[in-house]
C-alpha cells in the first residue's frame, strides 16, 4: 500500500490548458492535490477532489475490493431468520436494510446498485452468507424490497466499498472515476 501510495504521489502533475493561449493557470504547488480550476459561479467540486485523505482511503477500498467478489446475483433472507442472531452478535431483523457476505469484513459498509432498477443503497455487512454459489450477497427484505430484487428477472447487483469496520462511511458526492482514471490503478491492473 505504502508503494502504491508513493507511485501516486510520484506521478506527474497535468496542468490544464485555458482557451486562450495568453492566459496561463498557476502552478499547483502540491504534487499531491491536482485540483481543477475552480469558478466561483459553477457548482462545486467533488470531496473527492478537494480532500486528500478521501483519495488514499478510495485507494485502499479499492484494493481490498479486488480480494473479494463485488458484483453477482442477489438473494434476501427469509422470514425464518427474523430474529435470529448473526454472525457478529448482532440480531437480523427483516424491516432493517443490512447485507451477508462471505468474505467481506464485518461492519464494513458497502453501496450496493441493482442493475435492472439503478437503485442505490448503503448497508451494513453483519452476517456471513450466501452460501449457495451463485449469489454473492444477501440481502434483508427491507433491502431487496427497496432494490427491487425481490422482484426483478435481473438480480445482479454491483457492491462498492464505502467504509471498512470502525469508518464511517464515505460522503455520497465522492467521485470514484479518480481512482479508475489514476495512474496507480491502471497500472497494477494489466
Amino acid at each position: 500500500m505504502l508503494l502504491l501510495l508513493g507511485l501516486l504521489l510520484a506521478a506527474p502533475t497535468a496542468t490544464a490548458r485555458s482557451a486562450a493561449p495568453e492566459e496561463t493557470p498557476p502552478l499547483d504547488t502540491n504534487p499531491a492535490v491536482t485540483c481543477p480550476a475552480v469558478d466561483p459561479g459553477a457548482a462545486p467540486l467533488p470531496t473527492s477532489f478537494t480532500d486528500p485523505s478521501l483519495l488514499q482511503r478510495l485507494l485502499k477500498y479499492t484494493q481490498v475490493s479486488v480480494r473479494h467478489r463485488i458484483s453477482g446475483l442477489a438473494s434476501y433472507y427469509s422470514s425464518f431468520f427474523d430474529g435470529r442472531q448473526t454472525a457478529n452478535g448482532e440480531i437480523y431483523r427483516n424491516k432493517r436494510y443490512s447485507a451477508a457476505h462471505l468474505t467481506l469484513p464485518l461492519g464494513c459498509w458497502v453501496e450496493v446498485t441493482a442493475r435492472a432498477t439503478g437503485r442505490k443503497l448503503r448497508l451494513r455487512v453483519n452476517d456471513r452468507g450466501p452460501y449457495a454459489r451463485k449469489f454473492c450477497l444477501d440481502l434483508s427484505q427491507a433491502a431487496a424490497q427497496y432494490l427491487g430484487v425481490d422482484t426483478a428477472r435481473d438480480r445482479y447487483v454491483d457492491i462498492r466499498i464505502i467504509a471498512l469496520p470502525g469508518e464511517d462511511p464515505l460522503p455520497e458526492d465522492v467521485d470514484w472515476s479518480v481512482i479508475a482514471d489514476s495512474p496507480v490503478v491502471t497500472a497494477g491492473s494489466r
